[in-house]
């Protein structure tokens, strides 16, 4: 089979296309013939050397794909070869087939194209992952939503809005029509704007409820000082650890340096009980190998997948020979959605 390589650490160039063994198929697990595979932003990381729980290079990545099911291991029953699928894959889903647990896989809704189908699981279980299950988030409670424009920013999105928040949304100014449509209420240039002074200006000063950020401790602060009582600040990644296509050791390290002063830590234990504030983070790999599924976030969301309240949004598809561009596609910021990845 042929699959995207991160041949060594280094920029998009570092990715090529190469034969690889197809995977066994064991009992109570299916192989997929990939159609779509989603890239996050833990798969650049990866390639920059900046993910440690990735595999050791030369390696293939990919938290998600959609397909259809090519053969099924002894004991499987939910799914027969042939079927439209999407699932959660533990790295390996840049790859033409694919083989992942039984309890991984998920039928593919007719209406929805592979692509969209990628662009599914990952997104989607962190939104819920943070804004419901952590966040409890609620109908007429304020959410600020990072990133308002990407991949997981949509699909929050469109989880605050379903649950009937009011949603404030973080994104460069051409942007802001598009996540709008996706249902952000109140869009906020971070470029051009200070988003905590326009969140005080628009609440009257009042703050929010949910603040959901990837971006790193230079805004978790803020978030945090946000929060009005029984306020949550959700983090689930740190963007800026990485600047343009490749790492960047200073600004690394000056995340880390910065890390234990970005929100409640140690040093203020007993002033968030009297802010009656919460703090949480999230790490979807660490979750699923504590779960072994993602069940307990995905199967929520799968009637609203089907009925099309929830819409995956996919900004570009590339097919696999293009992987370094479409890596540099996300490190330039033009994407709205997901960014996909064909054979």
């Amino acid at each position: 089979m042929r699959a995207v390589v991160i041949t060594e650490h280094g920029g998009p160039e570092v990715l090529r296309v190469q034969e690889r063994p197809d995977p066994p198929v064991g009992p109570g697990e299916v192989r997929i013939a990939v159609k779509a595979a989603g890239i996050n932003f833990a798969d650049t990381l990866a390639r920059t050397g900046l993910y440690p729980d990735s595999p050791k290079v030369p390696c293939v990545v990919g938290y998600e794909v959609a397909g259809e099911v090519e053969s099924v291991g002894d004991g499987v029953e939910s799914v027969k070869p042939g079927d439209r699928v999407l699932a959660g894959t533990r790295f390996n889903g840049q790859a033409e087939l694919v083989t992942v647990r039984e309890n991984m896989v998920y039928e593919l809704p007719e209406q929805l194209s592979f692509e969209e189908g990628a662009a599914f699981p990952v997104n989607y279980a962190t939104a819920q992952a943070g804004l419901v299950v952590m966040g409890g988030l609620k109908e007429g409670e304020r959410v600020l939503i990072h990133a308002a424009a990407g991949g997981v920013g949509t699909s929050a999105t469109q989880i605050a809005k379903r649950i009937g928040a009011e949603v404030f949304g973080t994104a460069s100014a051409s942007k802001h029509g598009a996540i709008r449509e996706q249902g952000v209420d109140h869009a906020i240039d971070y470029r051009s704007q200070d988003f905590a002074e326009e969140v005080r200006r628009l609440t009257r000063g009042e703050g929010i409820d949910v603040a959901f950020d990837a971006l790193g401790p230079s805004s978790f602060r803020k978030d945090y000082q946000l929060l009005r009582p029984g306020g949550r600040l959700i983090m689930y990644g740190a963007s800026e650890v990485q600047t343009g296509e490749r790492r960047s050791v200073p600004a690394a390290l000056r995340t880390l340096a910065k890390s234990p002063f970005s929100s409640m830590p140690w040093w203020k234990g007993l002033g968030v009980m009297n802010e009656n504030k919460g703090v949480f983070g999230l790490n979807m790999l660490s979750w699923w190998d504590a779960e072994g599924s993602l069940d307990r976030v995905i199967a929520p969301l799968i009637a609203g997948l089907h009925k099309g309240e929830l819409k995956p949004v996919v900004a570009e598809a590339f097919p696999f020979d293009r992987a370094p561009d479409a890596h540099r596609f996300i490190a330039e910021r033009r994407n709205i959605g997901k960014v996909v990845l064909i054979p």
